[in-house]
């Protein structure tokens, strides 16, 4: 029942209720539950920035977006040119990175950190 609603969920507030909802429920929640809210609040996140996929794994992986993302092109300029070993863009919609992060737990971080970097611009 839980997982149906958080994969229903579209706004990080509801994704909240549900997890407070858990918690008060059967306690602190494991690791692999945690890892499913991080994932879906990714989810939510991408939605918003126009993202239509993301794939990375513990080498790496892509993000594409969708042709009419709100993220500006020099929002991803300046994200390459910080970080030119970890970016570099595909084609006009995809941006391929090139980190090693072989942890799960590290992986979910870096793309929340990545997406926050990418959301800034919107607010």
């Amino acid at each position: 029942m839980f997982y149906k609603r958080i994969s229903n969920t579209d706004t990080q507030d509801k994704l909240d209720n549900i997890r407070m909802e858990l918690i008060d429920r059967f306690g602190v929640p494991p690791l692999s539950v945690k890892q499913l809210f991080s994932v879906h609040q990714i989810r939510i996140q991408a939605e918003q920035l126009g993202i239509t996929k993301i794939d990375v794994g513990a080498r790496g992986g892509a993000i594409e977006f969708s042709p009419d993302t709100p993220v500006q092109a020099i929002t991803i300029i300046q994200l390459m040119q910080k970080h030119p070993t970890w970016f570099r863009m595909e084609g006009g919609q995809r941006l391929k990175v090139m980190v090693m992060l072989e942890e799960n737990e590290k992986r979910i971080q870096f793309i929340v950190d990545l997406l926050k970097m990418l959301l800034v611009d919107l607010k």
